[in-house]
């Protein structure tokens, strides 16, 4: 199977048109117009069970690479973090993260089906996939697409302004330590996304109040010691060098930048079996890393 996931990502990589498969029917086409970070965008819309679908051709307004695989029967949808395959009649998406050769599948509430010469694919799942946020208003009808992380963008609460005020200098090199730590291979998007778990933690009532008691947590449980962060564990934290992109990425967090989208938790789907941290809501996925909260 992994072999033929991979064939589907060289056939992505290697078609620049999509071509016009034969598929299943759905319900009735109608036109909206969806909000694209303030620029209003006609495209035609199908429903499956309250879900919305769009011509998969659509997601190149998100500068995304739209293609067709043949072999697979399937739509292509990829950007630099993420390729995406919907078998035509299907309800599961095939997926691979950051091109690292790890196919996933997930199921979907909606099927991919063709209407006169298009596929539509799922508009919330995939644009969400390509690292956007969607949002529906009910009163006025309107679906917004924009980043699901946008730079100076602050949310002030008591808690987190006090949080602010009593940042010591300490406080700001531990977090350093650690999002190098975590995310020294990340992209500079990734490393603003792990510092901002933290200091999303640190807002919560669940967490300590401090940006340091909150990294240096450890819970007792069955005479059991659990620590939040595996480099403070192994103790890597204390030996590693925040890169000057680090210390940007992590200054930017401080400032309110949070492309996790309010995540409490991250995790690497590859290297943890914690079901703690899977079964809470995913907020977005950014390199190697799953958020959620």
């Amino acid at each position: 199977m992994r072999k033929q996931l991979s064939a589907l990502a060289i056939l992505a990589a290697l078609t620049g048109t999509l071509l016009n498969p034969v598929g299943a029917g759905a319900s009735t086409v109608t036109t909206k117009t969806l909000d694209i970070e303030g620029t209003q965008v006609k495209t035609s819309i199908l429903v499956q069970n309250n879900r919305q679908l769009v011509p998969v051709t659509f997601f190149r307004y998100l500068d995304a690479d739209v293609s067709w695989s043949a072999r697979y029967n399937s739509a292509v949808v990829r950007n630099p973090s993420v390729v995406m395959g919907f078998p035509i009649g299907t309800d599961y998406v095939d997926y691979e993260l950051n091109r690292n050769s790890r196919w996933k599948r997930a199921e979907l509430s909606t099927t991919a089906v063709t209407r006169a010469g298009k596929v539509y694919v799922p508009l919330a799942y995939t644009a969400r996939m390509l690292g956007m946020n969607v949002r529906y208003n009910a009163n006025t009808k309107q679906t917004s697409i924009s980043p699901a992380w946008k730079k100076g963008t602050v949310t002030v609460t008591a808690k987190s302004a006090a949080t602010k005020a009593a940042a010591t200098q300490p406080d700001i090199k531990w977090l350093y330590r650690i999002t190098e730590a975590e995310a020294g291979g990340e992209s500079y998007k990734g490393k603003v996304a792990v510092a901002a778990t933290i200091l999303n933690r640190v807002k919560s009532p669940e967490w300590p109040d401090t940006i340091k008691d909150t990294i240096f947590q450890v819970t007792k449980y069955n005479g059991k010691s659990y620590y939040q962060y595996s480099p403070v564990l192994d103790k890597r934290i204390y030996s590693v060098k925040p890169s000057a992109e680090t210390i940007r990425a992590v200054d930017e967090a401080m400032r309110g930048t949070d492309p996790s989208y309010g995540a409490l938790v991250f995790y690497n789907s590859e290297k943890t079996d914690n079901q703690w941290v899977r079964d809470r809501k995913q907020t977005v996925i950014i390199g190697n890393h799953v958020f959620a909260k």
